[in-house]
This record gives C-alpha cells, structure tokens and sequence, in this order.
C-alpha cells in the first residue's frame, strides 16, 4: 500500500478467529436455552425467508448484512457514541441497538453478544476499522452458516 500499511491491521486473523468462534458458541448457546413458545414462533418467523429462498438467504446473510450492519451499528452509531462516551458503553448501547433490529429474542440475544465482539474488533483495529468489522461479521455468519445451516 502507498502509506505503508499492510491491507488489514495486525490481529486481523485473530479477530476473524473470535467471531468465528463466537458464532459457534452463541448458536450453541441459543439451541441450550429454554426459550418460551413465544421467542421460539418469533424466531422461526423471521426463519421462514431462509428456508423459502435459500440462496437469497445466503447472499444477504454473506454480503449485505456485513456491509449494511457494521456500517450502521458499528461505524455509524458506535463510532458517534464513542466520541462521547467510554468503549464499554458505546460497545453495549450499540450491541443492544443491533439485538434489538434483529426483531426476535433469540436472535436479538446472539447478536448483542456478537456486537460486543465486533465493536471491540472495531474499536482495537488500528486502520481500516469498517473493513475489519465486516470481516469479522462475515467469519461469523459463515461459520453459522457453514456448522449449522439455514
């Protein structure tokens, strides 16, 4: 690169590693909890997408939501919240902001957890912070994906 910088911070492996990992640990952790009827009929609801238009589920679980997302949840509202606020605070207002777009308990419960780790992969990355947090947000969705399915 022109300025000297490698293409990706250093640790980008790691962080890539601890999303993925965060993946398998949340959907095992999800499948764990006895979820009431009601989280369960909500979280099969926003399923059913997934199971009628599979490959469209996957290009938007693979490409659009790590693009959109972090854009909104991580360089958007954490980095505004950041400016004002320490990262612990900024990291869980965001993280709950993007379990509550999720809709759903279930999926709302994983993804402020996944927040939480893509918001300290944003916030520990020396450059190119967005581009790392997609990443991250990919290796996670991937492993889902890839461990469990639709």
């Amino acid at each position: 690169m022109k300025d000297g910088r490698k293409l990706l911070p250093d640790g980008w492996w790691l962080r890539m590693e601890v999303s993925a990992a965060a993946a398998l640990a949340g959907n095992l952790l999800i499948r764990a909890v006895p979820w009431s009827v009601g989280s369960l009929a909500a979280f099969e609801a926003a399923m059913k997408p997934a199971t009628a238009r599979p490959s469209a589920f996957m290009v938007v679980t693979l490409f659009t939501a790590p693009l959109a997302e972090e854009l909104l949840f991580r360089a958007f509202l954490y980095g505004w919240l950041r400016q004002c606020m320490g990262f612990w605070l900024s990291a869980a207002l965001s993280s709950l902001a993007f379990g509550l777009y999720h809709g759903n308990w279930v999926q709302g419960t994983y993804a402020f957890i996944l927040g939480m780790i893509l918001a300290w992969g944003y916030e520990t990355s020396a450059y190119r912070k967005y581009p790392m947090a997609v990443l991250m947000h990919w290796a996670a969705n991937l492993t889902a994906l890839a461990v469990f399915g639709l």
